[in-house]
C-alpha cells in the first residue's frame, strides 16, 4: 500500500499532461532538412508534402535519395579543398537538379567555421563565386542570429567589394521566443534586402545565465507552429530547415528532435513535415512532459504518502 500510494503521488508530481494545438498543414514546400545522418537513418521517412530539400553541411549528397533537392555547402576553410575537388561532379550528377549552393557555417563563431569577414570574402571569391557560371543561385554565409552575426555579414559584404554575387541571405536563430524570431527575420530582411533562408532554428536557450531553463515539449510544438506558419506565409522567406533531424542534437535541447532515439521520425518530425496524421502517431494531440522533481518535492511527497498510510 505504501509503495502504491507513493508511486501514484510521485507520478502526479513528476508528470503533467499539456495540450498542444497542432499546426494546420499548408501547401507550401519551403521546409527542408539539416541532415547529418548520411544513410545511417532513413531520410525517406520525411517524404511528406512540405519537405522539398536538404543539406548535409558539406558537398556530399545522400546518393540513395532522389526525392528531395540537395543543396551543397562550403562549410569553411577545413572543407574547402574537398568542396573544390567535388562540387562540379556533384552539380552535374545529382538529381533532382541542384539549384543553389550555401556559404560558410556560422563564420563568426569560434567553434564553427571561425573566420574574419575579410577571410570569408576571399574564400567565397575563390570557391563559391565561380559556380555562378554553372547556373546555380548562391547563398550567403550563415551566421548565428543576433547582432554579432549581422555585423559579420555586413563586414563580409563590404570586403567583397562588389565581387560576391549573393542571391539570398542565410542565417540561424536559436531562442525560446517566437515573436523575437519573427521580429529578427523582418529586421534581417529590411537590412539586407534579399530573400532569406533560415538553415537552422529551434526552441533553444543559449543564455549561460539561464541555460537550465529550456522549452518543454509543448513549448517546442507551439514555437514551431508559430514560426513555421509565419515563414510559410512570408514571401521573403524562401526556405527553412529546423534543427534538428538527428538522434543527438549536440547540446541543443533534445525536445527539438525530429527523430526518436532509434532514428525513427517522431510526432514533432511528422508535424514539421506536414503529415496529416501526426496526432494519431502520437496517440493523441497531448504531449507528456516529464519534469524530474527536486529533492524537496520528493520529501514532501514522501511525507504525504506516510500520512495517507497512517489514515
Amino acid at each position: 500500500m505504501f509503495l502504491t500510494v507513493l508511486i501514484i503521488i510521485i507520478g502526479i508530481g513528476a508528470q503533467s499532461i499539456v495540450q498542444a494545438d497542432l499546426r494546420p498543414v499548408t501547401s507550401t514546400s519551403k521546409a527542408g532538412l539539416a541532415w547529418p545522418n548520411g544513410r545511417w537513418d532513413s531520410i525517406d521517412q520525411f517524404d511528406f508534402a512540405k519537405i522539398s530539400w536538404y543539406y548535409t553541411w558539406s558537398v556530399w549528397p545522400i546518393k540513395s535519395h532522389e526525392d528531395f533537392e540537395f543543396v551543397p555547402m562550403l562549410w569553411g576553410n577545413s572543407t574547402a579543398e574537398d568542396f573544390y575537388s567535388n562540387i562540379e561532379d556533384v552539380l552535374e550528377g545529382t538529381q533532382p537538379k541542384i539549384t543553389a549552393v550555401l556559404g560558410m557555417n556560422e563564420p563568426e563563431q569560434p567553434g564553427q567555421s571561425n573566420m574574419l569577414a575579410k577571410e570569408g570574402a576571399a574564400l567565397w571569391k575563390k570557391y563559391v563565386e565561380p559556380l555562378r557560371t554553372k547556373g546555380v543561385r548562391l547563398g550567403s554565409p550563415a551566421p548565428a542570429g543576433g547582432p554579432s552575426g549581422t555585423t559579420w555579414l555586413q563586414g563580409f559584404l563590404k570586403e567583397c567589394k562588389g565581387g560576391c554575387t549573393i542571391d539570398f541571405i542565410a542565417t540561424h536563430w536559436y531562442s525560446t521566443d517566437a515573436n523575437a524570431f519573427i521580429a529578427f527575420l523582418n529586421e534581417y530582411h529590411d537590412t539586407f534586402k534579399k530573400p532569406i533562408w533560415i538553415t537552422e532554428w529551434a526552441c533553444q536557450n543559449f543564455d549561460p545565465a539561464t541555460a537550465s531553463k529550456q522549452c518543454l515539449q509543448d513549448a517546442v510544438i507551439n514555437f514551431m507552429n508559430t514560426t513555421q506558419a509565419f515563414m510559410d506565409n512570408a514571401s521573403f522567406v524562401e526556405r527553412y530547415a529546423w534543427f534538428g533531424a538527428m538522434k543527438n542534437l549536440q547540446g541543443v535541447n533534445p525536445a527539438n528532435g525530429l527523430l526518436d532515439s532509434s532514428g525513427k521520425i517522431n510526432c514533432l518530425g511528422k508535424q514539421y513535415a506536414g503529415a496529416q496524421n501526426c496526432s494519431s502517431v502520437a496517440s493523441s494531440s497531448k504531449v507528456a512532459v516529464v519534469n524530474a522533481p527536486n529533492k524537496i518535492v520528493l520529501m514532501q511527497l514522501l511525507a504525504i504518502a506516510i500520512i495517507l498510510i497512517a489514515l
